[in-house]
C-alpha cells in the first residue's frame, strides 16, 4: 500500500515557491504601479479599498474608526507577489471565535501569524444572561473574523509606507477632483439612503445644513461608511448611533457588537432595491 507524506508534499511545495520567488524578485516600482492600476480601475473598487464606522464617545465627541479593507488587502498580496496567505478558524470555546491568519514573504523569508478573537455571546448587560449567536450568526462572524485577521497579517508583512500609499491613491480616486465632488456627493447620498440611511441624520452628525456643505473629508468617510456597511461591519441604521454604554469597549469589541445582526447586507440590499 502506498503510503502518502502530506508533510514531504508541503515541504516540497513551499521549496519551490521560495526558489522561484528567488529566481523572480519583486520590483518595487512595478509593485506600486501594478497595485495603483488596480486601485484606479474604476470607482467602485478604489470605494471598496477602505472602510470608517463613524461613532460618537460619551462626551458626543465624533470618533472614526477607518482604514485599508480587505479588498485593498487582497490587491496588496496580488501586487506584492512572491506571498503566500492563508487564514482558519483555530478555535471556538462557545464564547469566543479565534481566527488566525498567516502572510508569508517567501522572497525575503518574513512571515507574519495574526489572530483574531470576536464574542459569540450577547445580550448580557444589566444582570441579564447572555445568549450564544445561532449557527448563521457565527458562520458570519467567522468570515468576518478570517477577513480581517488576514488583512491585518497582509498590512503587517507588507511595509506599512507602501500600503498607505495605495490607500491614499484609492481614496483621492475615490473622491474625484473639486470639481466632479458635488455630483459624487449626491450619487453616494443617493447609494446610502437606498441602504436604508437617514439624508437628515446624516447632515446632522456631520453638522452640515445640505448637501453642496459637504466637504471631501466628509465624503471620503461616508465612502468608507459604505464599504462598512457592503462588507458587513455595520447595519444602516446603527452607522451614527451614539453608545453611551459601550464607551469602554475596545474599538475590536465594537466592530464585533456591530457585526451581531439577525439581518445581513444582503438582506437590507434586497430590501432596499425591491
Amino acid at each position: 500500500m502506498l503510503v502518502i507524506d502530506n508533510g514531504v508534499i508541503a515541504r516540497a511545495e513551499l521549496d519551490v515557491q521560495i526558489n522561484t520567488a528567488k529566481a523572480y524578485p519583486r520590483s518595487i516600482q512595478r509593485f506600486v504601479e501594478y497595485a495603483t492600476s488596480l486601485v484606479t480601475m474604476d470607482e467602485a473598487t478604489a470605494q471598496s479599498c477602505f472602510y470608517c464606522l463613524p461613532r460618537k464617545d460619551k462626551d458626543g465627541v465624533r470618533k472614526e474608526i477607518k482604514g485599508g479593507s480587505i479588498r485593498l488587502a487582497e490587491i496588496i498580496a496580488n501586487s506584492w507577489g512572491n506571498i503566500h496567505a492563508a487564514t482558519r478558524i483555530v478555535e471556538n470555546d462557545g464564547q469566543h471565535i479565534t481566527a488566525e491568519a498567516c502572510a508569508w514573504d517567501l522572497e525575503n523569508n518574513v512571515k507574519i501569524t495574526v489572530q483574531n478573537k470576536v464574542s459569540i455571546q450577547f445580550g448580557g448587560k444589566d444582570g441579564k444572561k447572555p445568549y450564544t449567536a445561532n449557527t448563521d450568526m457565527q458562520t458570519m462572524l467567522s468570515n468576518a473574523a478570517c477577513a480581517k485577521a488576514l488583512r491585518n497579517a497582509i498590512f503587517k508583512v507588507v511595509p506599512q509606507a507602501l500600503v498607505n500609499r495605495i490607500l491614499d491613491t484609492a481614496m483621492k480616486f475615490a473622491i474625484g477632483d473639486q470639481k466632479t465632488i458635488n455630483s459624487k456627493v449626491a450619487e453616494v447620498f443617493d447609494k446610502l439612503t437606498k441602504m436604508g440611511m437617514a439624508k437628515d441624520k446624516i447632515l446632522e452628525y456631520y453638522e452640515r445644513a445640505t448637501l453642496s456643505d459637504i466637504t471631501s473629508d466628509d465624503l471620503k468617510s461616508l465612502i468608507g461608511v459604505g464599504t462598512a456597511i457592503k462588507e458587513g461591519y455595520i447595519k444602516p441604521d446603527e452607522v451614527f448611533e451614539m453608545e453611551k454604554e459601550e464607551s469602554n469597549l475596545s474599538a475590536a469589541e465594537k466592530i464585533t457588537n456591530l457585526l451581531h445582526s439577525k439581518k445581513t447586507f444582503a438582506e437590507e440590499a434586497e430590501k432596499a432595491n425591491g
